[in-house]
């Protein structure tokens, strides 16, 4: 059973995009950065940040227009187009393209559905009407969404409904979330030959993305199969993904959410050299937002992927912490992360575990109308037996300072 591919969506989006309603979203990030990490993971290396010793200082970290408009009573669409400097495949993606019919309640249950290319409803560092699925108020994002970025979008049909407390003279809300997908076979690549990152990048339809040069896919490897360019969210074996969860919101005082994801892939498929990875994860977020104008978040992640029969198999947990809160003009934030992979497969040749944490420190302000200045100090720590395969010290500490001027529209 396969999905309706989104650039039907996106074809969709572009006859509207001169038709009265249709709303057109922007951002422009210029950002200036001094890095110090050996080798990126955009140039095969194992590093954990978006920019090394490398990178220019001046570039373009994110170009976003995002496209909304009504098609009908109760249906509406969208589609998110990026481009950027440092990218594999097309320069221009497509982040998100999607239909959703909101039907009016009846009751006190609110319901949605939305089908197309879209995330799954996990990030707390995204603001819900932003634009492109950025974090708000840091630079990078954390390990959980970095990956989710990347490696991990829902391209089928999702159903969510919400219980409204103000109609049933209730102090809180609840809502439940399930969805069906295709694609996203080869998701957990990344996580067990790259590993996990702190970064902003966001992959698009057709991303490419290059794995480090490891000698278990080397031609005369163990795994001769798999090419050394992977395309995250391929469909190859034909079945379909799933995931579901709930959540529960105390006005804006407290919010709390859960998502189980399995997406069913073939581990033993093989299509245009990319394989199958059997992946699936639970995932936990809340955000606390007490008196005095604090902001606390956190998410957890853990799960397993494979690929084979358990030829390359790891389990993977990821957790963080983020505290915001105005100072002066602006907003300051505070993150910690911590990550791990542990594998558990049969190629004792091709190492896979992982350890690391991150602290990320940003301060985000108001320059004029739809200009803002955020601020960036990352430090990355991790320890990955792999980076030996490909001449780089297993324990490393990446650090960065990151000036983002935006323009907002």
């Amino acid at each position: 059973m396969r999905f309706t591919p989104p650039p039907i969506l996106l074809a969709l989006m572009t006859l509207a995009g001169g038709a009265d309603g249709a709303e057109w979203r922007g951002l422009l990030d210029v950002r200036a950065v001094d890095a110090d990490a050996n080798r990126g993971f955009l140039d095969g290396g194992m590093g954990k940040t978006r920019y090394d010793a490398q990178s220019p200082r001046l570039s373009v970290g994110q170009a976003v227009l995002q496209g909304d408009m009504d098609v009908a009573d109760s249906i509406s669409a969208s589609v998110v187009l990026s481009a950027e400097q440092q990218h594999r495949g097309r320069a221009v993606g497509v982040r998100e393209a999607w239909l959703a019919w909101s039907p009016l309640p009846a009751g006190a249950w609110k319901t949605r559905v939305k089908a197309g290319f879209f995330f799954p409803p996990t990030s707390v560092e995204t603001d819900y009407d932003s634009v492109g699925w950025l974090p708000k108020h840091t630079v990078s994002s954390a390990a959980i969404n970095s990956w989710i970025g990347e490696e991990l979008r829902t391209n089928g049909i999702e159903w969510s409904a919400r219980r409204l407390g103000r109609y049933v003279d209730a102090p809180y809300d609840v809502g439940l979330v399930a969805a069906v997908f295709n694609g996203n076979d080869p998701t957990g690549t990344l996580l067990a030959w790259r590993g996990w990152s702190i970064s902003d990048r966001i992959g698009g339809r057709n991303d490419a993305l290059l794995l480090p040069n490891l000698p278990s896919y080397a031609p005369d490897g163990p795994i001769p199969a798999q090419s050394r360019t992977i395309h995250p969210f391929r469909e190859i074996d034909g079945r379909l993904g799933y995931y579901y969860g709930a959540n529960l919101g105390l006005g804006r005082t407290l919010e709390l959410s859960s998502l189980r994801y399995d997406n069913l892939a073939d581990a033993t498929a093989i299509k245009d050299n990319q394989w199958g990875w059997r992946t699936r994860f639970t995932h936990l977020s809340a955000v606390w937002r007490p008196r005095g104008e604090w902001e606390l978040a956190a998410q957890a992640m853990a799960g397993d992927t494979m690929m084979g029969r358990n030829l390359v198999a790891l389990d993977f947990r990821s957790w963080f912490l983020l505290a915001s809160h105005p100072l002066g003009p602006g907003t300051a934030t505070l993150r910690y992360d911590r990550f791990s992979t542990r594998e558990h497969d049969h190629l004792p040749t091709d190492p896979n575990n992982e350890r690391g944490y991150a602290v990320a420190l940003a301060y985000d302000a108001p320059l004029a109308d739809h200009v803002s200045l955020m601020t960036e100090a990352l430090l990355v720590r991790s320890d990955r037996g792999a980076r030996l395969q490909i001449g780089e010290a297993p324990v490393q500490t990446e650090r960065s300072l990151t000036l983002s001027l935006r323009f907002n529209w």
